[in-house]
C-alpha cells in the first residue's frame, strides 16, 4: 500500500530560505519513494526544546495523524528533541523518515535508535543552554549588554550605541509622563505623528514593512519607560545587578528620571488613559508618614473624605482628613495640613539658593550659574536705563539685548539641568509661588516627594490644630 507522507519543516529562527531548502529535500525523498505528500507542516521561528501546542504546525500535524502514514523531516533534531516527542509519534502510529536515514518507530530496534538519538539531542541542547547561562552570568558581572539592543539603541560590534531619534522619543515621553500627562494621551500623540513603536521598529529593522505597523499603546509606553537599562542599570534574571559599562551601554535617562518613573508606575492606579478619578488628587495622600508607626511599620497617611450624617442621625459631620492606614491612631484635618506644608515648601523654593540646595550635581557650579544669571539680568536692566537716558542708541541696545538673552538662555538651561527631573526650573527662585499655583496636583506631589519628608505626629483627642505636630524634614540641607 502506498504510504501517505506529511512533511514537517522547522527552524528556530525565521529564515524563508532555510524552510525552502528543507521542503526541497523532503519532497525529493518523498518523490524517490513514490509517496504522495498529503500535508506540509511548517513551524518557522519555533523551538523544538519547548512545548509545541495545538496552535503550532506540530500540533496540527498530530491532529491530522489519521491521514498520514509517515512523517518526513530533514533530520531528527528538526522534529524531535526529546523522547517525549518520539513517544507522541509512536502513540499516533506514525513512521518517521529523515533525509539522513529511516527510523522505523514501529520496531523495537527503530524505537531504541530513535530514543538514543533524541536523548543525545536533548543532552546537546541542555549543554548548550548551560554554556549560554554561564556566558550570560559573566556578561552581567562585567556590565556588558545582553543578547539584543532595546528601543533607543542599536547594536554595533557587540556594544549598544544610542540611536538619536529613538533616544529623543524616550526623553520626550519621560518628560511628558513625569509632568503628569497620561500614558494613553502620549501614546496617541506618537501614533498621530507617525513615530514607530518599539515592535514596529523591530519589524522595520528586519525588513518586515507593513501598511499597518503595530501602534503605541499606554502599556507599551509604560514597559519602555520603566526599563532599568535606559538609566544604565544592568538587570539579570529580572533583578538589577549593577550598572552597565558606559562604553558598552550608555544611559539615556538619568537616575532621578528613572526613579521618578518607577515611583509613578509602582502604583496600580497609575493612569493609562484619561481617567482622572484614578490620578492622585490630594497633596499628601500616601506621601505623609504617620508619626506613631511610620518608622516601625511604614504607616502612610491616606485621605478620608468628609462625611455628613443623614437626617435623623445623631453623629456629627466630619471634615476631610489624613489618617494612618496602618495603626489608625493618627488623624488630622486635611485643609490646615495642606496649607501649612505648602507654605513651608514655597518658602523653601523661594530662597535665592534653592537651586544649590536641590542640585544633583556640583552646588558650586549651580551657584556660579545663578550669580552669572543675576549679573546678566543686571546688565540688561542697565542697558535699558542707558537707552532711556539717551546714552546708547537703539542699535547698541539691540546688540546688548541679543547677547544678554543668549547668555541668559544658556545659564537657565544649565540651572535646569542641575535640578532633579521632578523639579522644573521655574519652581525655584522668586517666581516659585506663582509657578506653584499653575501646577497640577501630580506635579506638586512630585516636587514635594523630591525635596521633603512629611510626618504627622500624634496628638491628644480633642486638641486644636497644632503646627508643631506637622514635621517637614528636608532631604537636602
Amino acid at each position: 500500500m502506498t504510504r501517505r507522507a506529511g512533511l514537517y519543516l522547522r527552524q528556530s529562527k525565521s529564515n524563508e530560505e532555510g524552510i525552502e531548502r528543507q521542503e526541497e529535500r523532503t519532497r525529493a525523498l518523498a518523490a524517490a519513494r513514490g509517496w504522495p505528500v498529503v500535508g506540509v507542516f511548517i513551524d518557522d521561528d519555533v523551538s523544538a526544546s519547548k512545548p509545541r501546542g495545538p496552535q503550532t504546525a506540530w500540533g496540527r500535524m498530530l491532529a491530522a495523524a489519521a491521514d498520514i502514514d509517515v512523517v518526513i523531516a530533514v533530520d531528527l533534531d528538526r522534529i524531535a528533541r526529546s523522547t517525549r516527542d518520539l513517544n507522541t509519534l509512536i502513540d499516533r502510529d506514525l513512521a518517521l523518515v529523515t533525509v539522513d536515514g529511516e527510523i522505523d518507530l514501529a520496531s523495537a530496534d527503530g524505537e531504541f535508535r530513535g530514543t538514543m538519538l533524541a536523548a543525545i539531542a536533548r543532552f546537546e541542547t541542555r549543554r548548550k543552554a548551560e554554556r549560554q547561562k554561564r556566558a550570560n552570568d559573566q556578561r552581567a558581572a562585567k556590565g556588558l549588554p545582553s543578547a539584543w539592543a532595546g528601543y533607543g539603541y542599536t547594536r554595533e560590534d557587540g556594544r549598544d550605541v544610542v540611536n538619536p531619534a529613538e533616544a529623543a522619543v524616550v526623553l520626550e515621553t519621560a518628560r511628558r509622563v513625569i509632568d503628569g500627562e497620561s500614558l494613553r494621551s502620549v501614546a496617541a500623540d506618537l501614533n498621530r505623528r507617525g513615530i514607530l513603536s518599539p515592535r514596529a521598529t523591530l519589524q522595520a529593522r528586519a525588513g518586515q514593512v507593513t501598511d499597518r505597523p503595530i501602534p503605541w499603546q499606554g502599556t507599551t509606553l509604560r514597559q519602555m519607560l520603566r526599563r532599568p537599562s535606559l538609566a544604565g542599570l544592568r538587570t539579570h534574571r529580572g533583578q538589577v545587578v549593577g550598572e552597565f559599562d558606559p562604553a558598552a551601554h550608555p544611559a539615556i535617562l538619568d537616575r532621578d528620571a528613572h526613579d521618578t518613573l518607577v515611583a509613578l508606575f509602582g502604583s496600580r492606579s497609575t493612569p493609562t488613559g484619561p481617567r482622572a478619578a484614578r490620578q492622585p488628587r490630594h497633596l499628601l495622600s500616601n506621601i505623609a508618614r504617620c508619626g506613631r508607626c511610620g518608622d516601625t511599620l511604614g504607616g502612610r497617611m491616606i485621605r478620608l473624605p468628609p462625611w455628613t450624617p443623614k437626617p435623623g442621625q445623631k453623629s456629627k459631620p466630619t471634615k476631610a482628613a489624613y489618617a494612618c492606614s496602618t495603626c489608625h491612631k493618627v488623624r488630622r484635618v486635611q485643609e490646615p495640613v495642606d496649607a501649612l506644608v505648602t507654605e513651608y515648601v514655597l518658602q523653601r523654593l523661594e530662597r535665592s539658593d534653592a537651586v544649590e540646595l536641590f542640585t544633583t550635581g556640583d552646588p558650586e557650579s549651580a551657584r556660579a550659574a545663578r550669580d552669572a544669571l543675576a549679573a546678566v539680568d543686571a546688565r540688561l536692566s542697565s542697558a535699558a536705563d542707558l537707552f532711556a537716558a539717551g546714552s546708547i542708541d537703539a542699535g547698541q541696545l539691540t546688540r546688548i539685548t541679543a547677547t544678554g538673552r543668549a547668555d541668559r538662555d544658556r545659564l537657565e538651561a544649565q540651572l535646569a539641568a542641575a535640578l532633579p527631573p521632578a523639579i522644573p526650573r521655574d519652581a525655584v527662585g522668586p517666581q516659585a509661588r506663582e509657578a506653584w499655583a499653575g501646577y497640577s496636583i501630580l506635579r506638586k506631589r512630585q516636587i514635594l516627594a523630591a525635596i521633603a519628608r512629611v510626618t504627622i505626629l500624634p496628638s491628644g483627642p480633642g486638641r486644636s490644630f497644632d503646627p508643631d505636630l506637622i514635621r517637614v524634614d528636608w532631604l537636602q540641607e
